[in-house]
């Protein structure tokens, strides 16, 4: 299940699996960045209840499909749908839209049609864990339908790359999906996964918290999963919707004026994209402080930003540290920042907080 939509930014369930036995929780689990849905997938398959929050609809509907329980009757039902599905075909009377371009622009005609026609289908079915299945396919396959690549932060048109058929690209990916949950279906506590500001969400008691924040790494993941969210939401403006409710990781118009956190240096002043990103993430911890017991685990990536090697980690640990917490970096690999004139080594690591 962990393989049924593919986003570059989560981390592997042997990490999860690695701190719950650190942490050793014994009813809960929470993450305040639920991405798609790892640490709740992976405390679920180990008994134990979770609470997944995000800002992004995108990450909520693929956590929320990914980790509900099915019934034999659920995967009969989406077996018997999938058979059907193209059997009488129409003219769908939805038509997609994104606020950055029109997908008409990625796409061939044929499969700008099939996509909209399998969304409108999704929407339709009786069975709403089967739509959901089936939603999910179609938005997992839209990189291999499509004439882009997704590089870096943004979107790029890529006229010379192989696009897939839309309906064989969906179809494979829904008998994927169908074949996983009966040869691997997990059953145990449902994780409720909700859309949420880690900010602002000071909700509930959990043992520890496991989970990866935004990068400081001014990626615009409205942008990025632009497409899938304005075709799951059926609305054209839901990336910008998203764009203007997520933690400060990228530069944006307008940004409100910051008190920057004394661990972020004076750097943090003379690049705004940086002190707000300390501030808000202050507020992350702060709430992570009162709604767990143990403290847990942040998975972050340090950055380079103007040429200025930013030790992210270390920020958020002394911030953690004023906070209330003990804090340490056990684990850690280096990359290299490729940044114009130099290449420069930085980390990607697990901060751990304790109380």
């Amino acid at each position: 299940m962990h393989r049924w939509l593919y986003y570059k930014e989560a981390y592997s369930p042997r990490i999860v699996e690695h701190f719950l036995k650190l942490f050793n929780p014994k009813e809960s689990v929470f993450d305040p960045f639920a991405g798609i849905g790892t640490t709740p997938l992976v405390a679920k398959s180990l008994g134990l209840n979770s609470t997944g929050i995000d800002i992004s609809p995108l990450a909520v509907f693929v956590s929320r499909t990914k980790c509900a329980n099915y019934t034999n009757s659920d995967i009969t039902d989406a077996k018997t749908e999938l058979k059907k599905m193209f059997k009488d075909r129409k003219e769908p009377s939805f038509k997609w839209d994104f606020e950055l371009f029109s997908p008409r622009r990625f796409f061939s005609k044929r499969n700008y049609n099939d996509i909209c026609f399998i969304r409108e289908r999704c929407e339709q079915m009786e069975n709403e864990k089967a739509g959901a299945l089936f939603l999910l396919a179609l938005l997992s396959s839209l990189p291999q339908c499509g004439f882009f690549i997704k590089d870096g932060g943004v979107l790029r048109l890529e006229k010379s790359k192989s696009a897939m058929p839309a309906k064989d690209a969906f179809k494979k990916k829904a008998k994927q999906i169908i074949s996983d949950l009966e040869t691997h279906n997990i059953s145990g506590p449902e994780p409720q996964i909700k859309l949420a500001d880690a900010r602002t969400f000071c909700e509930g008691n959990y043992d520890c918290f496991i989970t990866s924040p935004p990068y400081l790494n001014n990626i615009d993941y409205s942008k990025v999963y632009g497409l899938e969210l304005s075709l799951l939401a059926m609305d054209k403006n839901a990336s910008l919707k998203m764009r203007r409710e997520s933690l400060r990781s990228f530069i944006t118009k307008d940004a409100a004026k910051t008190e920057v956190p004394e661990e972020a240096g004076e750097l943090a002043h003379k690049l705004p994209i940086i002190g707000e990103y300390f501030a808000d993430m202050e507020r992350v911890l702060e709430n992570l402080y009162k709604t767990t017991e143990k403290g847990g685990a942040l998975i972050v990536g340090n950055a380079v930003i103007q040429g200025n090697h930013i030790e992210v980690d270390e920020i958020l640990g002394k911030i953690g540290k004023r906070i209330g917490f003990v804090y340490e970096i056990p684990l850690w690999m280096e990359r290299i920042a490729d940044v114009k004139p130099a290449k420069i080594k930085v980390r990607e690591s697990a901060a751990v907080f304790k109380k």
